[in-house]
């Protein structure tokens, strides 16, 4: 009510000044009916919503509600009389509401001047937490196991990834208007799964994997140019894209994992003396078990996981400056702690198994996974939106979809193992890293 007797009062004031100015106008004649009206700040429910009851006005909670007031001329001696002393009222009516129920003048203020403190959903925390360690576990053991073992679940990875990419072509109406038909998407799906499985047949051989994808791509172009009176060229770039994103790139992974030691790395290894490796139990094979194959792909996928970890902890303790447009919640402060944390990685991982890759070379790998990993995660957000999705879809619990967890790893395997056959074997030649 202290509320509801300030607004009047100040109406009120307000109506004899607009009553004054009207004689002034008319040559000090009354003009009665002025109607003057205020405009009431929209007040939290909890101050000014009440239970209905007889003889008690009850506040609905609209903002920048009008309340009309009809102000009745008076004389002029009365208004030059109790002027002040409405505004005098007035003053002491909004400081009673202030007090008593927080109004505008004061707790809005202070709110404005607090800190905001994000919610925690620590339900939605936990189911996270829980499903990353599952992946984890189960990354981890396919991952040491390597062989077929490894080779099928990246086909699933591949699987799972085509089918979440080619739900999204069609919503992305205005990108692609013609998207690809449906029986086109579930023939690409097919081809992206069989990549990994053709590649360790052949022995991860490259020549295999480039015949299947242009194979596979050159099947689907001719469905979709026979069996449509009308093809578009948008369909046809569509699925090559699929083709190559969802099976061609995760095929790689496959070919790190199969990498093996040569002769003169061998005796580097043994040169090291990881305890680590020579500690490796014979019942997981040992420690002939740790190959180039193994090690690299353990430290690229913990480089992965600590670029995320640390661009999510740099980025909540310390992000002020937005990384870039298509993903609002990467800032540039979490992207450099990602950075740091993806090199530390891989210098300590390098020093636990004793590889023979120099120290400058371990941390350029580090960050090229960062680079990399970073590269996915863009695309994959410019997708989404796109296609007007949050998530790529609802397969891992707290998660979202597989794509929105694979994608940090699509072109970090192609990545690292052209870094490891190519440019490491020639890099500083000669020279004691």
């Amino acid at each position: 009510m202290a509320a509801l007797t300030s607004a009047l009062a100040v109406t009120h004031t307000a109506g004899a000044f607009q009553t004054a100015l009207n004689r002034r106008a008319c040559g000090g004649e009354t003009s009665r009916g002025v109607v003057c009206v205020a405009r009431a700040s929209a007040r939290p429910q909890s101050a000014l919503a009440g239970v209905s009851r007889p003889g008690r006005v009850v506040f609905s909670e609209r903002r920048n509600a009008e309340v009309g007031i009809r102000a009745t001329a008076r004389p002029r001696d009365a208004f030059s009389s109790d002027a002040g002393a409405w505004r005098g009222e007035a003053q002491r009516c909004d400081a009673a509401a202030a007090a008593s129920e927080g109004d505008a003048s004061g707790e809005s203020e202070k709110a404005s001047r607090a800190t905001v403190t994000p919610v925690v959903n620590k339900g939605k925390l936990q189911t996270r937490v829980v499903s990353a360690l599952c992946l984890g576990a189960f990354g981890l053991f396919v991952t040491c196991t390597g062989g077929w073992v490894w080779a099928v679940w990246m086909a699933g990875a591949s699987y799972l990834s085509a089918k979440e990419y080619f739900t999204m072509v069609p919503n992305m109406t205005s990108e692609l208007p013609h998207p690809p038909p449906k029986w086109a998407c579930d023939v690409s799906v097919a081809v992206c799964t069989l990549f990994c499985l053709v590649l360790q047949a052949c022995g991860a051989r490259t020549g295999a994997l480039v015949m299947s994808v242009l194979g596979a791509f050159g099947v689907v172009a001719f469905l979709l140019t026979t069996k449509q009176d009308e093809p578009h060229f948008s369909q046809y770039t569509a699925a090559l894209f699929g083709i190559v994103y969802c099976g061609a790139l995760p095929a790689f992974w496959v070919k790190l994992r199969a990498l093996a030691f040569s002769e003169s790395a061998t005796v580097a290894v043994g040169a090291s003396g990881s305890r680590f490796v020579e500690a490796w139990p014979s019942l997981l094979g040992g420690p002939e078990a740790w190959t180039t194959g193994l090690i690299v792909t353990v430290i690229t996928v913990s480089c992965i996981i600590a670029s995320d970890v640390g661009a999510y902890a740099f980025g909540k303790t310390f992000g002020r400056t937005q990384l870039i447009k298509i993903s609002p919640n990467k800032t540039v402060e979490g992207a450099l702690g990602g950075l740091l944390c993806t090199m530390l990685t891989a210098f300590g991982l390098r020093q636990l198994f004793g590889w023979h890759a120099g120290a400058v070379q371990t941390i350029v790998l580090g960050a090229l996974v960062f680079f990399a990993a970073v590269a996915g995660d863009l695309m994959e957000s410019v997708m989404k939106r796109n296609a007007g999705m949050k998530d790529s879809g609802d397969i891992i619990p707290g998660h979202g979809g597989f794509l929105d967890r694979f994608d940090s790893y699509m072109f970090t395997g192609v990545s690292v193992y052209f870094y490891i056959v190519t440019v490491m074997p020639y890099w500083f030649v000669g020279m004691v890293l």
